[in-house]
């Protein structure tokens, strides 16, 4: 059988790799710090290629406050002050972002996450791994929030979120990851970008929506002398839309997939940090703030769920 899963030390933290011993297509999670993906390396045609950015260490990793290949649950991105109104009622999150300004990126970074499920097949495997939310300041609502992760065969890496609520009380619920690509050792100034979409969120001085403008740059763009930190509206015929990243040098496309339609990942972040060294591709299942505006927010009524998938792949 050619897929295995394993555990390994990384520090003092516990590492779960999942691989294909065929290709050497594997990823690498660590459940105990937020269930993150730290390593994901896929072939295409005699090129093995890691292509997740994440900090080299295990201290640095821990330590991190830009959120590398975190996941952000169950909000994504900033909520001015930490304060949102949900049904008529106000709620306050601690303000964690650098300033001292917002509440950011969610509830389950760095958390514990439990090892639910390992499963190897003939042409896949996955880990399944949860966090149960429960009375946490600010957001009083009880939710069993789950993901999976799974390579196949044809050297695809799939991410499928679940959230189900368990509490008594409809529950706001917003997801999204926070993957750092890279293509080799090549600038992204060498790199194109092909992002789905016609419509950009515009933002205020703090980062938050203040409404939408058209967005007319030629797809694919090189990404020489241009710097994205945006939030774009994700339109596509089918019910998927797939950002791009590309290296003509080096004859590869890194694909990131996202499920798209009701309750799914409608709206997706793209940054390029200040070295140049990476872009960061975040599919989202709302706007920014959204728990104030509304706009993308899953409403979760008690014994329901939400679910959505992203995947990731090269060409």
């Amino acid at each position: 059988m050619a897929f295995e899963i394993f555990e390994q030390q990384f520090g003092d933290l516990k590492e779960l790799v999942v691989q294909d011993s065929a290709t050497k297509n594997r990823f690498v999670v660590i459940p105990e710090l937020g269930g993150i993906v730290r390593q994901l390396s896929l072939l295409k045609d005699e090129t093995l290629f890691s292509v997740l950015k994440t900090p080299a260490t295990p201290h640095l990793l821990t330590e991190d406050s830009r959120s590398a290949s975190e996941l952000l649950f169950p909000f994504a991105s900033r909520i001015p002050d930490g304060k949102y109104r949900f049904l008529g009622k106000d709620y306050e999150l601690d303000k964690n972002e650098d300033g001292n300004l917002n509440a950011i990126h969610g509830l389950v970074r760095k958390k514990p996450f439990e090892i639910e499920e390992q499963i190897i097949e003939d042409q896949y495997a996955l880990i399944r791994l949860s966090f149960h939310l429960k009375e946490l300041k600010g957001y009083p609502f009880e939710l069993q929030f789950s993901v999976t992760y799974k390579l196949d065969a044809a050297g695809t890496f799939t991410l499928k979120y679940e959230a189900e609520n368990k509490g008594t009380s409809p529950a706001p619920v917003m997801f999204g990851w926070h993957p750092y690509f890279l293509l080799g050792n090549e600038s992204a100034d060498a790199w194109k970008i092909n992002i789905p979409s016609d419509e950009i969120v515009a933002f205020d001085y703090n980062s938050i929506p203040t409404g939408k403008e058209p967005f007319t740059v030629d797809m694919p763009t090189l990404l020489y002398k241009k710097a994205f930190d945006n939030c774009f509206v994700i339109r596509s015929q089918n019910d998927s839309a797939v950002t791009q990243l590309i290296s003509e040098n080096q004859d590869v496309t890194l694909n990131v997939r996202q499920g798209i339609g009701a309750d799914k990942f409608n709206f997706l972040v793209v940054y390029t940090p200040p070295a140049r060294d990476c872009v960061a591709i975040e599919p989202l299942t709302a706007n920014v703030n959204a728990f104030n505006s509304g706009e993308g927010l899953n409403i979760v009524a008690p014994g329901n769920q939400v679910e959505g998938t992203i995947q990731v792949f090269l060409t």
